[in-house]
């Protein structure tokens, strides 16, 4: 078998040496051609996350895709606050891609002296957080028998939060007493994370209805249908035992002078006595059958059910009688 060799004489080895050098030298303008990864910061961004990455400040164009998803979760560090600014300077930038175990000579960079970055933010003004208390309050009054009315709101400040889903919660102290001046909060939450916590101050009115007196009453006054207005009237400071139901006030008497609008209680009314001092009445005193009856002389007036002094008249003796009726007292046993 016959082997063929081919000899080149020394200019022609230097035309392939040239020749592969050409080559060589296109193949690495093919590459450069492809371009090298740039990355192109804009002079403002407004950015929504808590970091500030790499991505949301500028550009990243490149063929090696690994390369630009590395250098757009650069973190350049954290974001302001929701709708402040911050400047970040050229060189903090280039810092932090070399950090990031990047070499900023094989990228395309263009990156202005200072690139100033807004946090987008949602600002929750006054009026908008006052309807969100005055619909907790009408949920809190549903169903209730009293009516509860809003005398003024008081919210220090608006609210300044970042981009996202907001859900609002109110937060009222422990057992409220739903009257008078009330400290609420309301908690805004943005996705998961509580962003912030205000303070509101609420007056309410408990209204609940009373019965009041319509017009002057003078002391011992009769009273009837006429004398009487049930009114709804604020809860705060109100006696617990006022009187609600009208039918329990018509026919006693007033115990002493009563103004237009005062609401009326027990110890303000009472029946008219069915006795009067110095009256004749009848004592009974019963038992087991045995029924005893004398007459007496009352020594205090009293109403139906009252005990009082009444004086015996057969043993001139002073002894305790409840009033049946106006002629009748009765020995309890």
């Amino acid at each position: 078998m016959k082997t063929e060799q081919r000899w080149y004489r020394p200019t022609q080895l230097r035309a392939l040496a040239a020749v592969a050098g050409c080559l060589l030298w296109a193949g690495a303008g093919l590459a450069w051609a492809a371009g090298p990864t740039s990355v192109r910061c804009y002079e403002q961004a407004e950015i929504v996350s808590d970091q500030i990455l790499l991505g949301s400040i500028a550009q990243v164009d490149g063929s090696d895709e690994k390369l630009v998803r590395r250098l757009e979760a650069v973190v350049l560090g954290r974001s302001p606050l929701p709708g402040k600014t911050r400047a970040l300077d050229s060189a903090a930038i280039l810092t932090r891609i070399k950090q990031s175990g990047i070499d900023p000579a094989q990228l395309d960079l263009q990156i202005p002296p200072e690139v100033v970055v807004n946090r987008a933010a949602v600002t929750v003004g006054r009026e908008q957080i006052e309807q969100i208390i005055r619909g907790y309050i009408q949920q809190q009054a549903a169903g209730a028998a009293d009516a509860l009315r809003i005398k003024d709101i008081r919210i220090s400040e608006p609210v300044v939060l970042p981009q996202g889903q907001l859900t609002t919660r109110v937060v009222a102290p422990k057992n409220t007493e739903w009257a008078g001046t009330i400290p609420l909060s309301v908690v805004f939450t943005v996705g998961e994370e509580v962003e912030k916590r205000v303070w509101v101050t609420v007056s309410l009115e408990r209204l609940t209805r009373v019965v009041v007196a319509r017009r002057p009453l003078g002391r011992y006054k009769p009273i009837d249908d006429d004398d009487l207005e049930v009114k709804a009237v604020d809860a705060a400071g109100l006696p617990a035992d006022c009187i609600t139901n009208p039918e329990t006030v018509i026919g006693k008497r007033t115990r002493r002078p009563v103004d237009t609008g005062t609401v009326l209680r027990p110890d303000l009314v009472e029946f008219p006595p069915l006795v009067k001092n110095g009256d004749r009445v009848r004592i009974i005193a019963e038992t087991s059958g045995l029924r005893i009856s004398a007459v007496g002389q009352a020594k205090q007036k009293g109403c139906q059910g009252e005990l009082i002094q009444v004086v015996n008249l057969d043993s001139n003796k002073v002894i305790h009688a409840r009033v049946v009726d106006a002629q009748t007292v009765k020995i309890d046993f």
